[in-house]
């Protein structure tokens, strides 16, 4: 790329390898016109010397019969004179090298002169002069040092099958949270959510396991319905409380619900989005009891009918921010606010949450088992997997993005825009899978960056 300081030493080191290659043809055909020329000039001596051997028996043959000869030497013949202009043609002109210290003007030189011999410098210019097997042994040589992070056929259709596996898995498994009508439409849902929420089932869990935590674990955050805040928090109802109530949310809640609890407060989202602390009568506790009574109201929550929302999930409420979907027949887009309720209030909970794992689990599953596999079949070291770990968080990016990209196409296509058909867990799984690759990639840039500058500075210290 121009302006890449590699792309510049690489321009560099092409330039070199030219001139170099150049030089070296011109010793070649030097050594090889040299040798021509002495063989011609002992072949040229020997007949010299024949002649004068000759020429001195007809000198003396001509004294003894008294003719004079002339001592004067016959000029020599004349020899060829070689114009300027073939002399300036034959001659080989060695490039001015800036010795200033002007990198610059160095790289100028060399991408006008690897242009002249026309290389692409759009791409890498050493692959282009350098023979194969020196290109070879130098990427063997940079792969043992910073690692291989190319990619082959297996590779690429490894995250292919992984994210394809994956869509298909959305599709049947996960579906949406239950069988529901959708704009005239009947679809089914995940026959896994029904299992994991199977009334009977449910309530004989909540019985034996988490009924006892309801009396323990009394919390200022769960009114059930706008009147219960003082009429502070609109569209605030039974069925829905939880999702507005961020105490509930699986993940905010150790910061709200806690935070609620110590200062026996109740913080809500409104059916406008907006964010409001209603004060109650309910005594502040410290922070440890405030960590054990969350724990153990979510617990109590998790397996009634209503379910506890997905992590994060409150979130969608905040603000008026227009959604992509219409849940009416008017065809009208409405708020995410909107969206989220109706998503929650059909079966959207925790449980279907953990049903949506799955699709994320099979994309890690599949890539890092054939990461780990392909490792130790080839007799990878876990040293030589820390330096090309990046390539798995690529590997892994792609897997996810493929994922996600299906649960979109999943949503418009199979099901009609239905937002319940969403896969919120696979959404979720591209910001740790973005992030993971950012920091290999800046961290692998950083080593990189640092064998440069430590080759660049014996180079000058040579010098």
């Amino acid at each position: 790329m121009p302006g890449d300081p590699l792309a510049a030493a690489a321009a560099v080191v092409a330039y070199q390898a030219v001139t170099l290659t150049e030089l070296r043809n011109l010793f070649e055909q030097v050594e090889f016109d040299l040798k021509d020329v002495l063989e011609r000039e002992h072949r040229v001596s020997d007949s010299l010397d024949s002649v004068e051997s000759e020429f001195d028996v007809v000198r003396a043959r001509l004294q003894a019969m008294g003719v004079l000869m002339s001592t004067q030497e016959s000029p020599s013949a004349a020899v060829p004179m070689v114009s300027d202009e073939t002399t300036r043609r034959l001659r080989y002109c060695v490039p001015v090298v800036p010795t200033d210290g002007d990198f610059d003007g160095l790289v100028k030189l060399a991408e006008a002169r690897l242009d002249r011999l026309g290389i692409d410098l759009t791409g890498d210019p050493l692959q282009q002069v350098l023979p194969t097997s020196q290109v070879t042994r130098s990427l063997r040589s940079y792969a043992a040092e910073h690692g291989d992070i190319s990619w082959d056929k297996t590779d690429w259709t490894v995250v292919l099958v992984a994210g394809v596996v994956a869509t298909f898995l959305d599709i049947i498994l996960v579906s949406i949270p239950k069988d529901s009508t959708f704009l005239g439409e009947r679809y089914s849902g995940s026959p896994l959510t029904k299992w994991l929420q199977d009334g009977n089932r449910a309530e004989d869990i909540h019985h034996h396991f988490f009924k006892k935590f309801e009396k323990l674990a009394k919390v200022p955050y769960d009114a059930p319905t706008t009147k219960a805040t003082g009429g502070l928090v609109s569209g605030m109802r039974p069925r829905t409380h939880r999702l507005q109530s961020l105490g509930h949310d699986p993940a905010l809640g150790f910061f709200f619900g806690v935070a609620d609890l110590m200062h026996g407060t109740g913080t809500y989202i409104d059916k406008a989005g907006q964010l409001v602390q209603v004060a109650t009568d309910a005594d502040p506790i410290d922070l440890i009891s405030a960590l054990i009574t969350q724990v153990r109201h979510l617990l109590s929550d998790v397996y009634t009918p209503a379910g506890l929302q997905p992590p994060l999930f409150s979130l969608l409420q905040l603000g008026q921010v227009h959604s992509p979907f219409a849940l009416g027949p008017s065809g009208v887009k409405v708020p995410w606010t909107d969206v989220a309720r109706y998503m929650y209030t059909n079966g959207y909970d925790l449980r279907h949450f953990f049903t949506m794992g799955i699709t994320p689990g099979v994309v890690s599953a599949i890539i890092r088992g054939y990461w780990l596999l392909k490792s130790y079949a080839t007799g990878g070291t876990a040293a030589q997997r820390k330096l090309e770990h990046a390539k798995l968080t690529s590997m892994l990016l792609l897997g996810h993005t493929i994922a996600t990209s299906g649960t979109l196409l999943k949503t418009g296509l199979l099901f009609g825009m239905n937002p319940a058909a969403l896969n919120y867990n696979q959404i979720l799984a591209m910001a740790p899978a973005i992030i993971a690759w950012f920091k290999e990639a800046i961290a692998r840039d950083h080593r990189i960056n640092l064998a440069l500058e430590t080759e660049w500075k014996t180079l000058l210290a040579e010098a």
